[in-house]
């Protein structure tokens, strides 16, 4: 069992920060990347989801969580771009987390520094962790393409990863009276020196924008479709944990046990990345633009709404959340919330956007 539970933790490929955030492919799907401005951009970009308690709670431990599997999934971004015709060159430093786990794994996370108070009855455990900080160093190339008398656009880009924190791991096991047994799998550079841990990496990515007739256009965005990281040297934790007291770390994981044994590799790896795409269709009208997005990540996310010049107002499912946009001269602002009441959202996200125009 220990054998395959590693397997499936380091086949899992590393996650990544967003390339195109929602609002970057509204913006391509209502106004051609091929006409935009020799502009300099500084733009920041949060975004979180849960489905077990809502994102400003503290854990809990007299929360009781009854869903069949957790899940947390964060990213930030803050990014600086050139435009020029045609071309665009973005720098930006990013984070992203994805937390993953059964019942057992979520109610372990929620009330771990007090495991009296869970059933008595034995309780499986399973979770992965999955995250990443990196520099991104991003080139675009967009060439227009026509369909009769409409005019689409190919925007080809290629990233460039230096990593500055990679973290995999697998924690399975079980609790019993009180007591939680299981195998600790950790893949981490946290612990080791910079300067050897730090690591080069690159992706492939591509957008494509087809007019369909004069009102309906289709567009696809795919991140990193090809590319890997080669991770020069991690620490690899292989450890048996033995405890009544889990206390989840500030990364999310595990720290503190009392009996906790086992080995310490120092490997290198080769990473895949994870892949992401979206569908987009609009039909464009006087006025405005009414969009759908379908968008593969960790499952399928629909999006519908609508685009005007200054404002847009999208829905997205099944996470039921509401992203409001609003433009004005330079700026950009998008935030969205899956309630009216922020302390009970367990989905938001908020981007900034300041745009600067340079030469002629």
């Amino acid at each position: 069992m220990l054998c395959c539970v590693t397997a499936v933790a380091w086949a899992e490929p590393l996650v990544l920060p967003p390339v195109w955030s929602t609002g970057h492919q509204v913006q391509q799907l209502t106004v051609r990347p091929t006409n935009e401005p020799r502009q300099l951009e500084i733009g920041h970009l949060v975004q979180a989801s849960t489905n077990v308690q809502p994102l400003l709670r503290k854990a809990d431990g007299e929360f009781l969580y009854t869903g069949d599997q957790g899940y947390y999934r964060f990213a930030a971004l803050s990014e600086l771009g050139l435009s020029l015709p045609r071309w665009k060159l973005r720098y930006a430093f990013g984070v992203a987390d994805r937390f993953e786990g059964d019942m057992g794994a979520v109610q372990l996370y929620l009330g771990g520094s007090n495991l009296s108070q869970f059933p008595l009855s034995d309780t499986a455990v399973s979770a992965t962790m999955n995250r990443s900080a990196v520099n991104r160093w991003t080139l675009e190339h967009v060439t227009p393409i026509h369909r009769g008398q409409q005019q689409g656009w190919l925007l080809v880009a290629g990233s460039l990863y230096l990593t500055r924190r990679v973290q995999q791991g697998t924690l399975s096991g079980l609790w019993q009276n009180a007591r939680f047994d299981g195998n600790l799998l950790l893949d981490t550079t946290r612990g080791l020196e910079p300067v050897d841990t730090r690591s080069v990496g690159v992706g492939f990515h591509l957008a494509l924008g087809v007019p369909l007739s004069e009102e309906w256009c289709f567009a696809f965005w795919g991140e990193n479709l090809l590319g890997h990281v080669r991770q020069r040297k991690m620490q690899r934790i292989t450890a048996r944990v033995l405890t009544n007291t889990v206390v989840p770390d500030a990364d999310g994981f595990l720290h503190a046990a009392p009996l906790l044994s086992g080995r310490i590799d120092y490997p290198s790896r080769e990473l895949s990345l994870r892949r992401r795409v979206t569908l987009g269709l609009a039909r464009r009208g006087d006025a405005g633009a009414w969009l759908l997005l379908a968008a593969q990540d960790a499952g399928w996310e629909y999006t519908l709404g609508y685009a005007s010049e200054r404002y847009w107002f999208l829905l997205t499912l099944p996470r039921r959340e509401w992203q409001v946009a609003y433009r004005s001269g330079q700026w950009d602002l998008v935030l969205g919330l899956s309630e009216i009441d922020p302390a009970r959202a367990r989905h938001g996200s908020a981007q900034m956007r300041w745009a600067m125009p340079v030469g002629r």
